[in-house]
């Protein structure tokens, strides 16, 4: 027979706190949280918990679990918490471990104990929002607002906003479910200020700007300083291109609430599309509102220096790293900043430190230009060998990227060898072979550059970009004409709507003297893409059929585009046209 003692832990002192995760689950609508990452800090938080019989087993598996937590093993310590709320169906312990479980941010585990306590403690307000919040955090929106209702019911402050919110991701069959929940409580609390934001939100994700709309206005009748109204309005007002008014009623807004962030995030936000000065300003006020906002001290820096504001944007970006707060992009644009003012040595510092996020790509290509500007072969090689063994699956394109680096500052040499190096490990990559080919074709290779060409399709009979090259090679610089118009017959059939196709065929009308043909193939692909290229081909097909004032219109023209086009120029200079 098991004895039964009361559990005493009415003063029990505990050493670990839920930093972010209080014993009380949050009622508040206005944001989901999100847990620290920082470990609990060791404050002394005093639990009052009722004397209750439990086992003996069932009492040291809850008193090692605390000790766990005062050793931040917090893994041993839900897991006990979480096997003792299932044997005991106790709702302070469910509790206890719903709060461990989303420290965790393990929201499975959450939801589980969070239905729990509820089953435990229906009519508990904590237990009702954090069985929402966990429905929430999982996607499960429906079951969120499930839980909201009956959090609404019991006189607690329910989730309904932020469930409209997380509404963004979710397709548009899902959405009008939602949205008839909405609806249906609407009925029953038809003045509710989050049903009536949620609702617009709700519409405003399914691109009924109008019906959004009318939703905010009723909102702002009923509640004339909603703030979430006003956002919501200032939103819509943005989507429907009416940005002044949008910018002039959350200015207004701000005078009643200067110190409300959200607002006037929003109102910055906006303002960056119209006037980046006064979005400097307003990002500016913000930093000091929120001094540990990482987001916006890095919204601050990114305005300071597309205005060339040099000294905020550097201080901004130096606190971030002070911080270690969005170190990536905060690298990324100081190397930016030190490469603009011609200092390799620090820019190469700041670039070698972005290793990760959407800036990783951009510094490593700024870092390769850097050293294949400094003629450092061996430093742009050593380079892009690590991210080559970082990101294996993107091997071939950064081998393409490296060579057309090299290229573009007139190393051909060094870019044929890293080509060739890359074929060596892909001998079969069709991107790799055609670049060799077009690194050949500018140097005038044509064996070579046939071979590689041939070697695609080889691989790939309907690589139409391999197609359209050795055609349009092939009519531009042999007598081989059958078999360039057989080539480039074929990629006109794979895709007969793209311009450079069109103008190689057009290119091989002309050489071939059939000039009507070659005019109607490079109006048509003037037409779809005008750029220099084909308009270079067309100006000289004009030219040749004496149409001299149509044929300098349209150089002219394509050179307004491309001033420093090659093609064009060498299409000129060759026919000793003048313009």
């Amino acid at each position: 027979m098991i004895k039964h003692r009361p559990l005493i832990l009415s003063s029990i002192t505990l050493y670990w706190v839920l930093s972010g995760c209080s014993l009380q689950a949050s009622r508040s609508a206005a944001a989901v949280e999100q847990a620290p990452e920082s470990a609990p800090t060791a404050t002394e938080v005093r639990v009052q918990i009722p004397a209750r019989p439990f086992p003996t087993e069932t009492l040291y598996s809850l008193l090692a679990a605390e000790i766990a937590g005062s050793r931040a093993q917090y893994d041993l310590a839900l897991g006990n918490y979480v096997q003792q709320a299932r044997e005991t169906r106790d709702p302070q312990v469910a509790e206890r471990a719903t709060l461990i479980a989303r420290y965790l941010n393990d929201y499975n585990t959450a939801l589980e104990m969070a239905k729990l306590w509820t089953n435990a403690a229906p009519h508990n307000q904590d237990a009702l929002a954090n069985a929402s919040l966990a429905h929430l955090q999982l996607g499960q929106l429906r079951e969120a607002f499930h839980y909201s209702v009956l959090l609404q019911d019991e006189g607690g402050e329910p989730l309904f906003q932020n469930i409209a919110a997380s509404a963004a991701s979710i397709d548009e069959a899902a959405r009008s479910l939602l949205l008839e929940d909405f609806s249906r409580q609407l009925a029953r609390h038809p003045e509710d200020e989050q049903l009536l934001v949620g609702k617009g939100i709700l519409l405003q994700q399914s691109g009924d700007y109008p019906s959004a709309m009318e939703q905010v206005r009723k909102t702002l009748t009923l509640h004339p300083r909603s703030i979430p109204a006003a956002i919501l309005e200032a939103n819509l007002l943005h989507q429907l291109k009416r940005d002044n008014e949008a910018i002039a009623k959350m200015a207004s807004l701000l005078e009643f609430y200067p110190e409300n962030t959200s607002l006037r995030q929003q109102y910055a936000r906006i303002l960056t599309h119209h006037d980046l000065a006064l979005a400097q300003e307003q990002f500016a006020i913000l930093s000091q509102q929120q001094p540990a906002n990482g987001d916006i001290l890095l919204s601050l820096g990114i305005i300071s220096l597309e205005r060339q504001d040099l000294e905020t944007a550097r201080t901004s970006f130096e606190q971030l790293l002070d911080r270690d707060q969005h170190t990536a992009t905060a690298n990324y644009y100081l190397g930016r900043m030190a490469e603009a003012r011609n200092d390799m040595q620090e820019a190469i510092i700041h670039y070698l430190q972005v290793n990760n996020g959407n800036d990783f790509l951009s510094a490593t290509l700024q870092l390769l230009d850097i050293f294949v500007r400094q003629e450092d072969f061996l430093s742009a090689e050593q380079h892009m060998n690590r991210v080559r063994l970082r990101f294996p699956d993107q091997s071939e394109a950064l081998y393409v990227l490296h060579s057309q680096t090299l290229v573009r500052h007139n190393h051909v040499l060094q870019a044929e060898q890293v080509l060739n190096e890359g074929l060596s490990h892909f001998p079969v990559s069709t991107r790799l072979l055609f670049a060799r080919a077009m690194l050949n074709h500018e140097r005038q290779r044509l064996t070579a550059t046939e071979r590689d060409l041939r070697q695609i399709l080889k691989l790939d009979k309907d690589n139409v970009a391999a197609l359209n090259s050795l055609g349009y090679i092939l009519a531009d610089r042999t007598q081989r004409f059958d078999e360039a118009y057989e080539l480039l017959e074929k990629a006109l059939r794979l895709k007969p709507d793209d311009a450079a196709i069109i103008d190689s065929m057009g290119w091989l009308h002309y050489r071939t003297g059939k000039y009507p043909d070659a005019l109607h193939y490079l109006r048509q692909a003037y037409e779809t893409a005008p750029n220099a290229e084909i308009g270079a081909h067309l100006g000289e097909v004009l030219w040749a059929i004496g149409d001299q004032e149509e044929a300098r219109r349209i150089w002219r023209e394509a050179l307004q585009r491309e001033p420093g086009n090659k093609t064009i120029h060498e299409t000129i200079t060759r026919l000793k046209a003048d313009l």
